[in-house]
């Protein structure tokens, strides 16, 4: 465990927290990228960061695309997995788990020729409708699989494509390897993060955290101390009142610049609590639980 914790999640999380806080300093315009130099990252900051990535480390391995024991109850299990999340660590996950996905989706941008079926390289297979370790990335649902796939495969494949990738050839070699189709689906527009989901889950079975958004109930700012508050910037998201939306309801640029990771002084010293009101006006214009 100390192994693992201190060569995937260790580096990944520092990795993660510069392209967040690069992201942050472009969209606040508060100066130049690498701003981690100038505030290092809290303890509370920190400990978010890290319980993201394992919570993301445990979806891939309830969720692993490859194990057939799990085939069948994989969105149940994410489900599950969601259940005993506050909605703004769910966020926290999803925000993690997009980072990724983005890192995917560059990958296979990278290498969309080298495995197209139409490469040179397949020209001595009998041609079949795809050739052995070919992949047709030009499909849309195909490659939105692949990279469903790709990100569900854990940790210690990312860290391999971030860090210790030696060159196109074996990067390509890689892909090839590891190249695996899932649909559950994770992602904002539909699935267990989609609305469609939540609005469901709201009318024909509310939870008791739905119960909590149905009320309003207060859940002001109580610093960041507390490993189980939600951070400054969901409180001013919902005025201090308690949300259980996620995923569809909150913007990708926001996840991008890890809204939901920073401490109060954080958001403050960056300029970032004013970017928050600014991008969550422009989302929405009246609250989206009124539309529930």
């Amino acid at each position: 465990m100390a192994a693992f914790h201190s060569r995937s999640v260790k580096p990944l999380a520092e990795y993660y927290a510069d392209w967040m806080l690069d992201n942050l300093a472009k969209v606040a315009d508060t100066g130049p990228p690498g701003s981690k130099d100038e505030a290092e990252l809290t303890q509370t900051e920190v400990m978010r960061l890290t319980r993201a990535m394992y919570r993301f480390h445990l979806l891939c391995q309830i969720a692993d695309p490859v194990d057939r024991a799990i085939r069948q109850s994989r969105k149940a299990n994410v489900k599950a997995l969601l259940d005993i999340l506050q909605p703004w660590e769910t966020e926290e996950l999803f925000s993690f788990y997009q980072f990724a996905e983005m890192k995917y989706e560059h990958v296979l941008m990278d290498v969309h020729w080298d495995l197209h079926p139409n490469n040179p390289r397949f020209a001595d297979q009998d041609r079949p409708p795809t050739p052995e370790g070919a992949f047709d990335l030009e499909n849309s649902l195909d490659r939105s699989e692949s990279v469903e796939g790709l990100t569900l495969r854990g940790l210690p494949l990312l860290l391999k494509v971030i860090f210790k990738i030696k060159d196109h050839a074996d990067l390509v070699s890689t892909m090839q390897l590891n190249i695996t189709r899932s649909y559950i689906p994770l992602n904002a527009l539909e699935g267990v993060l989609g609305e469609t989901e939540q609005v469901q889950r709201n009318w024909n079975n509310p939870t008791e955290r739905d119960r909590l958004q149905e009320a309003r109930a207060e859940l002001p700012f109580r610093g960041d101390g507390e490993v189980d508050a939600p951070p400054l910037a969901w409180t001013l998201m919902w005025d201090g009142t308690y949300s259980n939306l996620y995923g569809h309801y909150i913007s990708d640029g926001m996840r991008r610049w890890g809204y939901v990771f920073w401490d109060a002084a954080t958001m403050e010293s960056k300029g970032a609590d004013e970017l928050l009101r600014r991008q969550w006006h422009d989302e929405w214009e009246i609250d989206p639980r009124d539309s529930l």
